[in-house]
């Protein structure tokens, strides 16, 4: 049957995959490399229940599957703001009650899954409506990516879950004889998001813990309360500027909204109200307005290639520096050094 080498054909590349994010990236993307693994062990167990005919998987499968979406939660949602639930809570005991009701009462098996992958799903994507700006531990140059591709997982989880569903209907009406191409089908719909939140996972990671920040600024974070005036907020952005200017953060690539905020001694939700407000852009946009401005006085008073502009500056990608550089000055970077303007760098 053509379609039954297709899951052993999207292990391998899972695992190319897994192989290649494990030496191009370090310690840091721990979570992504769990994450590409486990959902590697998945697909191997799927493989050879689908394509070597072992049903006797069934169960671990079941099981496999079921500790996905909590781990995909982990991975993608405790980036940002931490939510009201207890961590243990938001991923342990989903999963835990989901594999008791399926020991308990294996004919449910299917329905659980389909509430766990759709559950976490939602959850993901309206996690993701609080903005790049939540996203308080990714880096912030990456913020909007982290966003984009947290959306992308949910996607994945709730298709997922109508995967496991249709899979069951044609079980309980088909007898299953159009599994495995249904099973076939569905991965080559599938990877694209799977490899699309596997590259956002290992582009995000936990700051580095450190002492507290000063709190002599904190009255400054007027913020606190939801009817902060204009002028409080403008107050508030003014002073983080001065500290962005004064201790160069913008220069430091690993920057986060989360230790921005802890350098400051303001609320990380603070800071990101002010810049919204009297700026009229999110934080990754606004300190790419200070990276910009750097870069393009690097570009006017040395002859630094663009590449090294573009990291003494505090980018970390050429694509994020060329998008940025374009969308506040107009022009290439290139095309600014010939032309030497004056132009400055507002977000």
């Amino acid at each position: 049957m053509p379609s039954v080498p297709l899951p052993f054909i999207t292990l391998f590349i899972l695992l190319l995959l897994l192989f290649t994010v494990y030496h191009q990236h370090r310690w840091e993307y721990r979570r992504a490399l769990c994450f590409i693994a486990a959902c590697a062990l998945l697909l191997f167990v799927n493989a050879l229940r689908w394509g070597g005919g072992i049903d006797s998987l069934h169960g671990f499968q079941s099981a496999l599957a079921t500790l996905l979406p909590p781990l995909a939660w982990r991975c993608f949602a405790t980036l940002s703001v931490q939510t009201k639930m207890p961590r243990l809570l938001a991923s342990a005991i989903p999963a835990c009650s989901a594999i008791v009701v399926q020991l308990c009462w294996p004919p449910a098996t299917d329905a659980v899954l389909f509430i766990l992958y759709a559950g976490y799903g939602v959850s993901l994507m309206l996690a993701a409506r609080q903005g790049a700006d939540a996203q308080i531990f990714t880096r912030i140059s990456e913020a909007p990516t982290a966003l984009r591709m947290r959306i992308a997982a949910g996607i994945f989880l709730c298709f997922s879950g109508l995967s496991d569903l249709i899979l069951s209907l044609d079980f309980s009406f088909y007898h299953g004889q159009q599994a495995p191409q249904l099973v076939a089908m569905l991965q080559l719909v599938l990877l694209p998001f799977l490899c699309l939140a596997i590259i956002s996972a290992g582009k995000t990671r936990p700051p580095l813990v450190q002492p507290g920040a000063p709190q002599a600024e904190r009255a400054l974070a007027a913020g606190d309360s939801d009817d902060a005036s204009e002028e409080a907020l403008g107050a508030l952005c003014v002073h983080i500027e001065a500290l962005i200017r004064e201790r160069q953060l913008f220069l430091n690539g690993d920057l986060t909204l989360d230790l921005l905020a802890r350098k400051a001694g303001v609320p990380a939700r603070n800071i990101s109200r002010a810049v919204n407000s009297t700026r009229g852009c999110n934080v990754s946009q606004w300190i790419n307005g200070f990276r910009v401005e750097k870069a393009q006085q690097l570009l006017r008073t040395t002859g630094l290639p663009v590449s090294e502009v573009m990291l003494a500056a505090g980018f970390s990608t050429k694509s994020n520096f060329n998008r940025e550089f374009l969308r506040i000055s107009g022009m290439a970077p290139g095309e600014y050094r010939r032309t030497a303007s004056d132009s400055s760098a507002p977000c």
